[in-house]
């Protein structure tokens, strides 16, 4: 016999598919406007040449995103949701905290690999310096951007925290196993953020692509920081 959904459970079906329907358009969406910035540069994209690669009309796209300044926040936040789930896969898993960190660093390097096309356009674009300059700054600095976009940056900040915060835990779970010295985890992911973005941008500038010897340069950098970060030989060192 047939089971007849009720009525309320029919309306939670709806509610899934609807917002399965409009995450699906978002990520559409997202996707092509990577692919416009990619050929154009982010100050001559416009909302026009994203509805037309993403196949939406403009007052569809309108509906999900307001302004491609918008579309810009939501393409760097998803970098960051993105990179804390995997971390936070990696963080849950089992094996010591060194193996752990060598594979935040694979996919740190990895992930900068499939974002450089991107991520090369941006560092070029001026309008987009100008944001990265605002977001470095910290929260105590004055904002010289609009209330909009203030939000939008406080709100990245948020996301780049959780990702610290995650991997700041593959740090603790190293010290708590005698792996790592004692240090203050938050402030050496910091550090090895600045490590892995140093890494990139030299590629850069060299012109050198992210594939390039990359499973080498993971290794590298993973010695290079353990060097800081293994328990020494004697007693734990404060660092």
């Amino acid at each position: 016999m047939k089971t007849i959904p009720r009525t309320s459970e029919k309306g939670d079906l709806r509610t899934q598919r609807e917002r399965r329907r409009r995450e699906a358009c978002r990520e559409a969406i997202l996707h092509a406007a990577e692919r416009v910035i990619v050929r154009k540069g982010f100050s001559a994209a416009t909302m026009d040449d994203i509805a037309r690669e993403a196949q939406f009309s403009k007052v569809t796209l309108y509906k999900y995103f307001p302004g491609k300044g918008e579309i810009l926040f939501e393409i760097i936040a998803h970098f960051f949701v993105e990179i804390r789930e995997a971390l936070a896969g990696i963080a849950d898993g089992e094996g010591p905290a060194r193996a752990k960190l060598l594979a935040m660093i694979r996919l740190i390097l990895r992930y900068q690999q499939e974002k450089e096309n991107v991520t090369r356009v941006l560092w070029m674009d001026n309008s987009m310096l100008r944001i990265l300059r605002v977001f470095a700054a910290g929260q105590g600095k004055p904002f010289d951007v609009p209330a909009g976009d203030r939000k939008m940056l406080n709100l990245l900040r948020r996301k780049r925290q959780m990702v610290i915060e995650v991997a700041a835990r593959i740090l603790e779970q190293g010290i708590a196993s005698g792996e790592f010295r004692r240090m203050d985890t938050r402030a050496a992911v910091t550090f090895l953020e600045a490590v892995l973005q140093g890494y990139a941008h030299t590629r850069f500038w060299l012109g050198e692509k992210a594939s390039v010897r990359q499973e080498k340069a993971a290794e590298t950098l993973h010695r290079f920081i353990l060097q800081g970060i293994q328990s020494p030989a004697g007693p734990d060192k404060e660092i």
